[in-house]
């Protein structure tokens, strides 16, 4: 069988240039010839356990991502991430589970949250490239845990993000006053809703 006839070949057409380490097993897919195709040169490593066709791109975040996958995109990150912050995370954040060890995620650069409640609610998945999806908190998740005080996010950040999120007069006022109560900042994001509502 040619090389560009497998299935794994014909997995990676199909998924946007893409196969990770954890897709082959799942998929149960035969190592020798990913390692074939690599050898060849028709697929590419640039991160370890993500292969991908020469011209297709891999997403930092992505990549990040894949190496840490209890991590969720958060604060100032995913506030970028959302579009509703002109700054672009040099280091990103990620809220971690508790009892996570962060040795490793923070010689890669990412700076850890380790949160002891509420690590699961929120998440939804974003696609960065075709078929390269991340996982962040949700933008009013995002906004409300900037309030807190615990996490210093500048207020030159945060006041900015609220004003985009108004104007794109998408409000959940629901989901907003929930996420407030859990992380107990209430009063901070009242205040924030009646001058820009």
């Amino acid at each position: 069988m040619d090389s560009l006839e497998k299935p794994v070949y014909h997995y990676i057409k199909k998924n946007h240039g893409v196969i990770t380490f954890r897709d082959m097993e799942e998929l149960n897919f035969s190592y020798q010839q990913l390692n074939q195709l690599v050898l060849e040169g028709k697929v590419e490593s640039t991160e370890r356990g993500i292969y991908h066709l020469p011209d297709t791109y891999i997403d930092d975040f992505f990549s990040l991502q894949y190496r840490f996958p209890r991590g969720i995109y958060s604060l100032e990150t995913a506030l970028w991430l959302h579009g509703l912050s002109l700054s672009v995370p040099f280091e990103p954040v990620m809220t971690f589970p508790f009892g996570t060890n962060t040795k490793l995620i923070k010689e890669a650069g990412v700076k850890p949250i380790v949160s002891r409640n509420y690590h699961e609610i929120g998440i939804i998945k974003l696609e960065r490239q075709a078929g390269q999806f991340i996982s962040v908190y949700d933008v009013e998740r995002t906004l409300v845990e900037c309030l807190r005080t615990a996490y210093h996010v500048d207020i030159q950040v945060v006041s900015p993000a609220f004003k985009a999120y108004f104007k794109k007069g998408a409000m959940n006022y629901a989901k907003l006053y929930h996420y407030a109560q859990l992380f107990k900042v209430t009063g901070k994001l009242q205040s924030y809703v009646e001058v820009l509502s």
